[in-house]
């Protein structure tokens, strides 16, 4: 049986050829989810690393106490300190070539090389308050010489001569400054600016362990952290690597559907090679083989296919997780290979593809002896039985029931009833469509002029079961891509529709650094450019609600931010009111009429709200007057403030808005922006992860077509005698090929469409719910995109039959025969 195995495998290699791409693609995301989650590790090790080299000793403050230059100059007098530097960074906006701020952090250049957590690349470090360097990745069309304007926390400029250009080689989300300046001009930025640590170079010879208890007893206590190197190295890792487990279950989602689809490609495919055998393997029954030997060799034959898919998969997975890093803009990519990829990445591709293959190898026993006496045909034709029918529709009618169940429910009590609503119909889909798939493709074919339609018709209802299979692959492929884009599309839409709805402003200024306040008399000034109806000042700020605690509150002057009110009365506040955000409402019990008493002021609740939550606009979890804000800040310091400026009617918007940019260009740090461009800056992070998931996807409908490919492949091969007899009737070699291709055109049709609705359905479901809790979205279907789905769909299912459609009319016409 072994040698019966082995010399099966060498006389149809190019029948497994497919089966084992569709192993290789599912593996290669598998393999390629494992490696990204590790290189998110690495990457982050490699910062750490980087950030702490050269030190030895970390002091750092706790509970507000402060470090200075004097406590570095303290430090540098222990004995065994070998250098000793403060890092400090300041926020120090720089101008762009178009003339507005664009935030940026310094740091000054440190004496001692080796404590310095970056590299020079060119030219050399700042030596005086006149000179800057920048890091390489924000170099902006600047050469060495040239001059560079920073600004300090007042918003004044400064003219440096840029000297160097030096590199952080890894980030890892650790932050950092991207421009070094000297000491000096370090406090004419921010003379307020304290240090947020001291790092310690020891002396040759004297252990980190001995210093650090050493600097403890000269500088420790009051508030100040005193700790190894290593260990701060260990503690920062450790602060930062909570990030990563969100990566690692949305890249193993889709490696999950990526594999789902490559079984379902991997049993359709050993399920035709099974009929397509059933002679042989009776041939085999009749000399003695038994059924358990059957079943053996169709397990051994996909372990085989398995096991060798699988490790190409690997190594195809290193160049999915590099092309992932590149196209997610990273500048150093990382590829580690653990012990867990080697092992668990082949490992799921061999056992899927053994459960794949189990029902077909069953299948194989079943053949008896007596089927080898039988002339060789096409085989019965495999229809649909009850239990389908039966069980399409208990699943379809449990889906329907679970999502009018969802739409009565609470949002967070709807969730596990949308997902098995959305699983139920899918279920129900493929259930049903061995059921549908001859109507569907006849439906087509009467469509579609020529005969080679009606033959592509007649092959594909032949075996429904068959089409159905080929199909349902792309059916999850596309439910799903369908799923995540009009979800997506609905959250943009349900964005952009709560701006229209609370904002009436047409422009927005904002600071460029969002610690940094605009004028106060800004909105005054804008309110009296011409083409200007009116301005509203608002601020964001950390507010006292008494016995409730503290919030990030609003304020605000004005009345063209226009809250979705829920009880009460939203217009202009006055002194003594203020309005709350339902979160809170709901949390305190607070209602409108009731009052807030703070430490300093008395507050009556007078309006609940909903509003939308974006930079420059949130309100916060309460809103008060502007008036209002120094007596529940306890620190009375504002961020995230924002003017709102509103034309008149009739106004021209372009000539308004270059009055306006005249006007703020005596504030440098302001930003103005139109609402569309708000608009599209709300939607940048919902259409980048939308084209990432795209992106992932798209492995899994490659997948799909592969394993349509394959079927027609092995459809051709299996009808070899009536194409023969096809031809000898009149039908040219065109002909069999345009029914060949006709034939992979209609499968992926049936199966877009199924996607299609079901992706749909399920968006629809979703965003009925969560509208209900009063989220910003809506169902809105982006057809363009739906459309380009299908059609890329469309066009893809020739491709899928070229070489098929090739081999089925290069075929000798005797031989065939």
């Amino acid at each position: 049986m072994l040698r019966t195995i082995f010399a099966g495998l060498k006389a149809r290699p190019l029948r497994l050829l497919l089966s084992a791409t569709a192993i290789t693609l599912g593996v290669a995301f598998v393999a390629g989810s494992f490696v990204l989650t590790d290189a998110v590790g690495a990457g982050l090790r490699d910062a750490v690393a980087f950030e702490t080299r050269g030190v030895d000793v970390s002091i750092t403050s706790r509970r507000g106490a402060g470090l200075d230059d004097t406590t570095v100059a303290k430090i540098r007098q222990v004995p065994g300190v070998a250098a000793a530097e403060g890092r400090t960074t300041v926020s120090a906006p720089m101008l762009g070539p178009d003339g507005r701020a664009r935030d940026a952090a310094a740091t000054a250049s440190g004496t001692d090389e080796e404590l310095r957590p970056y590299d020079l690349v060119e030219g050399r470090f700042p030596s005086n308050a006149g000179e800057i360097a920048i890091a390489r990745t924000s170099l902006a069309d600047v050469a060495l010489g040239g001059a560079v304007t920073v600004l300090d926390e007042t918003g004044e400029r400064h003219a440096l001569t840029l000297v160097g250009v030096f590199d952080r080689p890894v980030d890892a989300g650790l932050g950092g400054a991207n421009l070094v300046v000297s000491q000096e001009m370090l406090r004419r930025l921010d003379p307020a600016a304290t240090v947020g640590e001291i790092v310690v170079r020891a002396a040759p010879g004297v252990s980190p362990a001995k210093l650090a208890a050493d600097l403890k007893q000269a500088v420790g206590g009051n508030g100040i952290s005193v700790v190894t190197g290593q260990e701060a190295a260990a503690r920062l890792l450790y602060e930062t690597a909570p990030n990563a487990p969100g990566v690692v279950k949305f890249f193993t989602a889709f490696a999950v559907l990526a594999m789902v689809v490559a079984a379902m490609v991997i049993s359709n495919s050993f399920t035709i090679l099974v009929a397509q055998r059933s002679r042989e393997l009776a041939l085999l029954r009749c000399v003695g083989a038994g059924k358990r030997q059957v079943f053996a060799s169709v397990l051994a034959e996909a372990a085989v296919v398995g096991t060798a898919a699988s490790v190409a998969g690997l190594f195809g997975g290193l160049g999915v997780a590099a092309a992932l890093q590149a196209v997610a803009g990273q500048e150093n990519v990382y590829l580690p290979l653990t012990a867990r990829t080697v092992i668990a990445a082949p490992a799921v591709g061999i056992l899927v593809t053994a459960l794949a293959a189990a029902l077909p190898a069953w299948s194989a026993t079943r053949v008896t002896p007596v089927e080898a006496l039988r002339t060789p045909g096409d085989g019965p034709t495999a229809r649909a039985g009850r239990l389908r029918v039966v069980a399409s529709t208990v699943l379809l009618v449990g889906g329907v029931g679970a999502g009018a169940l969802a739409l009565q429910s609470d949002v967070d009590d709807a969730a596990p009833l949308v997902v098995a609503a959305m699983v139920a119909v899918l279920g129900a889909t493929l259930a049903a469509g061995p059921l549908i798939a001859g109507p569907v493709v006849r439906a087509l074919a009467r469509l579609t002029p020529g005969r080679p339609a009606k033959l592509a018709a007649l092959n594909a209802d032949r075996n429904p079961k068959r089409t159905a299979a080929s199909a349902a692959a792309l059916t999850i492929g596309l439910a799903v891509v369908t799923l995540a884009t009009t979800v997506a599309a609905g959250v943009e839409a349900g964005r952009s529709r709560g701006l229209d709805e609370q904002l009436t402003a047409d422009f927005m200024v904002t600071s460029a650094v969002i610690t940094r306040p605009l004028p106060g008399t800004l909105a005054d000034t804008l309110a009296k450019v011409p083409g200007v109806d009116a301005a509203m000042t608002r601020r964001s700020f950390s507010g006292d609600l008494g016995k409730y605690g503290s919030y990030e509150l609003s304020a605000i002057r004005g009345d063209l931010i226009r809250p979705k009110v829920l009880s009460g009365r939203f217009d202009r506040l006055g002194p003594g009111q203020i309005a709350i955000h339902k979160d809170i409402a709901q949390s305190t019990g607070l209602v409108v009429g009731d009052t807030l008493q703070t430490e300093r002021a008395s507050l009556r609740v007078v309006a609940i709200y909903d509003g939308v939550t974006m930079a420059g606009i949130d309100l916060g979890f309460a809103v008060v007057d502007l008036a209002q804000q120094p007596t529940i800040a306890p620190n009375e310091k504002s961020y995230d403030e924002s003017v709102l400026v509103k034309l008149a009617s009739g106004a021209d918007h372009t000539r308004v808005e270059a009055s306006l940019k005249q006007e703020l260009s005596s504030a440098p740090l302001a930003m103005l922006k139109s609402v569309t461009e708000i608009k599209d800056d709300a939607s940048a992070s919902i259409r980048e992860s939308l084209d990432l998931m795209w992106a992932l996807t798209a492995l899994a409908v490659l997948i799909a077509f592969a394993g349509i490919a394959n079927t027609l492949s092995l459809s051709v091969l299996e009808r070899t005698r009536e194409s023969a007899l096809l031809r000898a009737l009149g039908l040219t070699r065109t002909g069999l090929g345009a029914t060949v291709t006709a034939e992979s055109v209609f499968v992926a049709l049936f199966g877009a469409a199924c996607g299609l609705l079901v992706g749909l359905g399920s968006a629809w479901l979703i965003t009925e719910v969560v509208a209900s809790g009063g989220d910003a979205i809506a169902f809105a279907p982006p057809w363009e995109r739906l459309g380009v789905l299908l059609g890329a769909a469309i066009l893809a299912a020739p491709l899928a039959a070229l070489l098929p459609a090739r081999r089925a009319g290069r075929g000798s016409l005797t031989a065939a025969l």
